[in-house]
């Protein structure tokens, strides 16, 4: 099943992984999709770009391995697409 198909919760449950993670991971992988169509790039000039092969950006793309994959590859793959980025921390009201 893609994991476009499946819930955040149920890929995080499915893989043993925090569901937040998954769910942030996914919003990036989207947006990396979004900037490399909107900059006219296929997946072998943005990968030419990252230093990777374009079955890694096939396989990113597609979710693959969304556990697997580091916020530090999604955030320097947005990098070279022009994106800049910060974390930021804030502590939940209960």
């Amino acid at each position: 099943m893609s994991w476009k198909k499946i819930k955040p919760d149920e890929l995080a449950e499915s893989l043993g992984v925090n569901s937040s993670e998954v769910r942030e991971k996914q919003k990036l992988i989207k947006l990396i999709i979004e900037a490399r169509k909107k900059n006219k790039l296929s997946q072998v000039e943005l990968a030419k770009k990252v230093g990777v092969t374009q079955s890694r950006i096939a396989q990113i793309e597609s979710g693959i391995g969304t556990s697997r994959v580091s916020f530090d590859v999604l955030l320097n793959i947005l990098t070279e697409l022009g994106y800049d980025y910060r974390i930021v921390s804030k502590r939940s009201v209960a």
